[in-house]
């Protein structure tokens, strides 16, 4: 099944903009079927949203991995990560039932990113600062190209769904095996596989959110934005280095 690229779709219907009881339900419904001035302004929030969630993970990551003094302190209280852990768990439970509601989504997401910002700035200061950079250029890269696709490919990637759950429980299994199994190769092979899988999450999701979410649902659209692109990140990060040290 195809669909309309998302950007064609606008150029095509040429601005027109719907008013009235007709468009008060499509903003409703969902994003796909709103009009184009509430779509694009979807849009422009849940990307400039996942945008300062990016910079503040940035800033605090290398502040973590550059500044000494803070390495040390994360190296010598790793029980800050486990609370960050059941903080963003618990943040993201309330951010799911506020989720309507501002500003407390937004001051419940500002919370959530802090949280996993630390929790990413925790695990870079693992690595050495050049596979860092390395992974963060690879990141922006590959996330700005499956962008650009999925906003102008006419391909509907909704039957993805299952196979990627199917190769999240495959992850969560060989990560498992990683525990007992300590090997390089294996290591590489884990890592792309997972850079793999949330690239194509990012695809999915970039176009389920048109498709299944309604334009007040920004915070939901965000959060699944934001995640897909940290595992990428991560797993890019841990096939560089298991790369560099094979």
């Amino acid at each position: 099944m195809s669909t309309v690229p998302l950007i064609l779709e606008d150029v095509e219907m040429g601005g027109k903009e719907d008013d009235g009881i007709e468009d008060d339900f499509a903003y409703r419904n969902n994003v796909m079927h709103a009009s184009v001035k509430i779509r694009l302004g979807f849009i422009r929030k849940v990307y400039s949203l996942v945008f300062m969630q990016l910079l503040v993970t940035t800033i605090i990551g290398f502040t973590l991995m550059f500044w000494q003094n803070g390495r040390s302190f994360v190296h010598e209280n790793d029980w800050l990560l486990m609370v960050a852990f059941f903080g963003s768990m618990v943040t993201l439970i309330a951010l799911h039932i506020k989720r309507k509601d501002t500003p407390t989504n937004y001051i419940l997401l500002s919370i959530f990113t802090v949280v996993q910002a630390y929790s990413v700035g925790v695990v870079v200061t693992f690595f050495e600062g050049i596979v860092v950079l390395q992974a963060l250029l690879l990141t922006v890269t590959v996330l700005g190209g499956l962008t650009l696709y999925t906003f102008q490919t006419k391909r509907d990637f909704s039957s993805l769904g299952v196979f990627l759950f199917a190769g999240l429980c495959v992850l969560l299994v060989a990560g498992i095996i990683r525990i007992f199994f300590i090997n390089t190769v294996f290591e590489i092979i884990i890592s792309v596989f997972g850079a793999l899988l949330f690239s194509l999450f990012i695809v999915y999701d970039t176009q389920n959110i048109m498709q299944r979410v309604s334009p007040e649902e920004y915070i939901i659209a965000t959060i699944e934005l934001y995640l897909d692109i940290l595992n990428l990140f991560l797993y890019i990060l841990r096939a560089l280095d298991a790369t560099r040290r094979g």
